[in-house]
């Protein structure tokens, strides 16, 4: 009856939320619903097979693909917003399915596992994102390797080319090792299972310890981060029945097509130095705009900009804006790249003639304003 009733409190707070202030009311109605009962992702979790998706990239459009694959087996409950802290799993719970696909923030899938028990958690990724938050990668990855150990009954699923996943897939009791045939990974120089350093040959690694991406239980063809997403995905929704689906890359790219005065921007969502690595790929054309913020979500700390080669940009018509266009501005002077420094997005677009198409790598916080503005 209390759970009923705090459920019955948060829906309203949530009502409420979506009336007069306009907002999707996800985030209040978990925050509700967990102060007024703790162990409302416990007893919720009952009765409903749980599939939780976590990693520095693309948990949101992975989240989404997995969705897709598993309502062809029935109702699935999950964040439409991609809000992934636990007050987002509550909220999602809240929704009465036979499934649930939860994308759950790094560090709070520890208690997510505990209180939620889950059959199954897909593990994308980890690189630096946020210092100010999650520190050294390594800190996470004990986390998830301590939390898959303690999970005999969940199915732990992941891109072992990442060593600090592999570290976690070591550590479950069941797993799904993954390969697309290796790649350098910017924070493997050592090994995250015993600390010696990693001996690398060209994409692939093995330790002394035994940690390596040497022995996949599948190997697939290398190909984009968004590629290798949706392809694990579909290896999740396989273990459930589900028959696999045709993805589109493109839409798990976090990117979205613009007109701004009469210029064609393709924005797309860039926040850590692997994003970053992975989208400078796509700037194909001559026209480039940066934008480098620096609030919560997107990392207070911008010395990863450090850790990135913008060499693809050179001669390219550069602009940049944020909060800390100075900051990136900088970075590309170092590197022998000019920028121009605007103070808006909208003095960053008029930089460019109409009819011009341009990229746009934009910060978190900036992505997210543009799109939804």
């Amino acid at each position: 009856m209390r759970l009923k009733l705090s459920i019955l409190i948060a829906k309203l707070a949530a009502g409420l939320s979506k009336k007069i202030l306009r907002r999707s009311g996800e985030t209040i109605a978990g925050r509700v619903l967990l102060a007024l009962y703790p162990k409302a992702i416990s007893e919720l979790a009952k009765g409903k097979k749980i599939i939780c998706v976590s990693g520095t990239n693309g948990k949101t459009s992975t989240t989404k693909a997995l969705v897709s694959i598993i309502s062809k087996l029935g109702p699935v409950a999950t964040s439409p917003s991609g809000s992934n802290l636990a007050r987002g799993v509550a909220a999602a719970l809240m929704s009465r399915s036979e499934f649930a696909v939860l994308e759950v923030d790094e560090l709070h899938l520890s208690r997510v596992i505990d209180e939620a028990k889950p059959k199954a958690v897909l593990l994308l990724n980890l690189t630096r994102d946020q210092l100010h938050r999650m520190h050294e990668v390594k800190r996470v990855a004990d986390r998830w390797a301590k939390s898959a150990q303690g999970a005999p009954e969940t199915i732990f699923v992941g891109d072992i080319d990442d060593p600090f996943v592999a570290l976690a897939l070591n550590s479950a009791a069941q797993s799904e090792k993954i390969s697309f045939g290796g790649r350098k990974h910017q924070d493997g120089a050592v090994c995250p299972s015993c600390g010696k350093y990693l001996k690398w040959l060209r994409n692939n690694y093995k330790c002394s310890c035994g940690l390596t991406n040497s022995y996949p239980d599948q190997s697939f063809e290398s190909g984009s981060a968004a590629f290798r997403n949706a392809t694990m995905a579909n290896v999740v929704g396989k273990l459930f029945g589900a028959k696999p689906i045709a993805i589109d890359e493109k839409s798990l790219e976090r990117s979205v097509d613009q007109v701004h005065k009469g210029v064609r921007t393709n924005i797309r969502l860039t926040k850590n130095p692997a994003s970053w690595n992975e989208a400078l790929k796509s700037v194909t054309g001559e026209n480039v705009i940066l934008i480098v913020n620096s609030r919560e979500v997107d990392g207070i700390d911008t010395s990863w900009l450090w850790d990135i080669s913008f060499a693809g940009l050179s001669a390219k018509h550069v602009v940049v804006c944020g909060e800390r266009a100075l900051d990136i501005a900088y970075r590309l002077h170092v590197q022998g790249i000019a920028a121009e420094i605007t103070t808006s997005f909208s003095d960053a677009v008029s930089k460019f003639d109409s009819g011009n198409d341009v990229h746009v790598l934009a910060a978190y916080t900036a992505f997210h304003e543009l799109v939804n503005s």
